[in-house]
């Protein structure tokens, strides 16, 4: 999947890139259940494809956050 220009494979990616810079201002609901479900993948309570999911949920949560800052600029 796609992640600012960068392809995301599997739930460890997922996870790193959700814990990086870019969504310091942007943690939403979306946002802690993808990573309360990308947890589990790691820990094998749930599967990688339901954290997947929730992950691009996740992503476009973001960037309609980040479109509406901008917006307001």
């Amino acid at each position: 999947m796609d992640f600012d220009g960068r392809l995301i494979f599997g739930p460890m990616e997922a996870h790193s890139s959700m814990m990086g810079a870019s969504w310091v201002t942007i943690r939403d609901r979306a946002f802690a259940a993808a990573a309360n479900s990308i947890n589990d993948a790691l820990n094998g309570r749930v599967s990688p494809d339901f954290a997947r999911e929730l992950f691009e949920t996740a992503l476009k949560s973001r960037r309609h956050i980040r479109l509406q800052l901008k917006q307001q600029r």
